[in-house]
């Protein structure tokens, strides 16, 4: 599925797909504990109208939670890595940063073409095996 079974982080955009109607690659992913999660990925789930909204939350909290990086940081990768004008938001800047100091190879599915743009500069970027 991923390569090397690395973990991936699915960003919102796919997560939301997800709960609306099932992708089975994701339901593989998280039954397999390879799926890890942000909190900015959380937050931003928790901003929509979810089916059973507590047993969902509930569900989606266990997942494994990648590291927070402070704003310093994140503002220090955007000017350092030229991020500036890439289409992103502060939010995605933060998915990046968190994959930078995780400590271990985790790589990001998105169907946000910006975003996969960085994430495949920084060698992040994981090719789901379908199509939203």
């Amino acid at each position: 599925m991923s390569k090397k079974q690395t973990p991936i982080l699915i960003d919102t955009n796919i997560m939301v797909h997800h709960l609306k109607s099932e992708i089975e690659q994701v339901k593989e992913l998280i039954d397999a504990g390879l799926a890890v999660t942000h909190p900015f990925v959380l937050a931003e789930l928790a901003l929509g109208s979810l089916s059973d909204r507590e047993m969902t939350m509930a569900a989606l909290e266990i997942m494994p939670l990648l590291p927070v990086a402070d704003y310093q940081e994140v503002r220090d990768l955007i000017e350092v890595r030229k991020l500036y004008t890439r289409g992103i938001g502060f939010v995605d800047a933060h998915l990046i940063a968190s994959l930078l100091i995780v400590g271990i190879p985790v790589d990001l599915w998105t169907d946000d073409v910006n975003l996969a743009a960085v994430a495949k500069d920084f060698g992040f970027l994981a090719t789901p095996p379908f199509n939203l």
